[in-house]
């Protein structure tokens, strides 16, 4: 399953690409894929754009954290998003879109990973954490810093992904 959602991310098709990259239809006809296998879009702009990390939550639901303003880049002056992707009706595409955050300090996340309430954030030079509400997709508050001082702020040389064990 997450195989297929991170192709289907890879994937992602864009009306009015907002950051350079190819068209989807170009990059499908160019994905060489082992025999019997196929590819298909789960998710396309404006649901998300530019993803740099995703975790999938304990309904199912696909966390993204995107990276629109990476390095000099000010496509969203309002900030990168940590958005909520979801497969309501089963039809193996997202249907419903909700950004759980958007603000100027989130700056080109490289990691995200959902427990329970708390959805840890890795955006160097900080690890943020951010306490889920009781609607289970707004944050209660701003993010508390679990971590400072890493470096390699808005760029691939930073803090990245965590994994819980």
């Amino acid at each position: 399953m997450r195989l297929l959602i991170l192709i289907a991310l890879a994937l992602l098709p864009q009306d009015k690409p907002r950051t350079g990259m190819k068209p989807p239809e170009e990059v499908e006809k160019a994905l060489a894929l082992p025999a019997g296998l196929a590819a298909s879009t789960w998710a396309r702009e404006p649901q998300v754009v530019n993803p740099t990390c995703m975790d999938i939550d304990d309904r199912g639901r696909v966390w993204v954290a995107e990276a629109v303003n990476y390095r000099k880049s000010k496509l969203a002056p309002e900030g990168d998003r940590i958005v909520i992707l979801e497969d309501t009706t089963g039809s193996g595409k997202c249907d419903r879109v909700k950004v759980f955050a958007q603000d100027k300090e989130i700056l080109s996340p490289l990691g995200i990973c959902v427990l329970g309430n708390k959805v840890y954030v890795a955006q160097a030079p900080k690890m943020l954490v951010y306490t889920i509400d009781a609607s289970g997709d707004k944050p209660a508050g701003p993010p508390e810093v679990l971590f400072d001082g890493f470096g390699g702020v808005n760029s691939d040389h930073g803090l990245h992904s965590k994994m819980f064990g």
